[in-house]
């Protein structure tokens, strides 16, 4: 079940609002951290002001979000493609309306002596029990021969601790966070992305999300939150040391770790887009390739509806 541990409003835009101004919802896909960067240049910048839009950041569990977004109790969130298959499947009113990262940059981060996925034979996997996440997985073993691997469960937010302390040897997470975590501490691990061994698992992670009524209801305002976070992130990609500076004064637990935000905001810089003004279009073969790839494997009971959950028209 899907239970909203910490949902509160972070920030307000204005001391003072006036009858002109909109108020938003935009929920997180969990606690602050460096793919969220754009919001937060947009907020401290005041791109939402400009368009007389208040912006209120709510934080939540991971999975709380879409449901969120579903029952229309906030309009927009951060979510993530594999793990809108299952809502899709299942008729969910909502779709991605922007892609905050151009391509998959998650994988295997493994320790040192693993040096190549044949390696990975006989090891201990760290999963997050998701069917879809242990399918990718399950399916790149196969496809390198690897039979014996044993799942076991990564239950601690900090995978890093997890593989120093050989819960397991190896699990799936995102580069710009645990992967440039792992780099800044000079810690030596390998990571494999997902997509260099099945094309389709390039897809989209994470995503913004929007309930299709509301959208159809409210383009115009839709229109112009996402143009102020597109700007957010285009700031983002130019300037990564400031925004690191940014994103430390909204969430302050993270000045501890500031060569490590810098370090993963450099990365993303490079990552968010090809080129700035393409920042959140969803090719819509590259969405479908990964739906159809899942569809193929039988990973949902239901199928994936190909050519739906996603929309770039309100970044136009």
């Amino acid at each position: 079940m899907e239970k909203i541990i910490l949902l509160f409003t972070l920030f307000f835009l204005f001391s003072c609002s006036n009858k002109n101004e909109k108020e938003v919802d935009f929920m997180l896909d969990y606690t602050i951290n460096t793919n969220h960067i754009g919001l937060f240049v947009a907020l401290e910048k005041g791109y939402f002001k400009e368009n007389n839009i208040k912006l209120n950041i709510l934080s939540a569990l991971e999975d709380s979000t879409s449901d969120m977004v579903i029952h229309k109790k906030v309009q927009f969130g951060i979510y993530f493609q594999e793990s809108l298959a299952a809502k899709l499947a299942k008729g969910a009113n909502i779709s991605a309306v922007a892609a905050i990262i151009k391509h998959n940059t998650s994988g295997i981060l493994s320790t040192k002596d693993i040096n190549s996925i044949d390696k990975m034979q006989g090891k201990k996997y760290g999963s997050w029990n998701d069917p879809v996440e242990q399918a990718m997985i399950k399916e790149i073993f196969k496809e390198n021969l690897i039979k014996d691997v044993n799942f076991v469960p990564n239950q601690d937010s900090n995978s890093i601790s997890s593989l120093k302390n050989n819960i397991f040897d190896f699990c799936w997470v995102y580069y710009a966070w645990d992967g440039v975590l792992a780099k800044t501490l000079k810690l030596e691990y390998n990571f494999f992305y997902l997509k260099d061994y099945i094309k389709e698992l390039d897809y989209y992670s994470p995503i913004i999300i929007a309930n299709n009524d509301w959208l159809k209801e409210n383009k115009e305002l839709a229109k112009k939150v996402l143009q102020a976070i597109k700007k957010g992130y285009i700031f983002a990609m130019k300037n990564p040391q400031e925004s690191a500076k940014i994103l430390i004064k909204y969430a302050p637990n993270l000045a501890k770790n500031k060569e490590f935000i810098l370090n993963s905001l450099i990365y993303l810089s490079k990552q968010f887009a090809d080129k700035p003004e393409e920042w959140g279009f969803i090719d819509a073969n590259r969405w479908n390739e990964f739906y159809s790839w899942l569809n193929k494997k039988e990973i949902l009971k239901n199928k994936i509806p190909l050519n739906v959950g996603f929309t770039n028209e309100y970044l136009k």
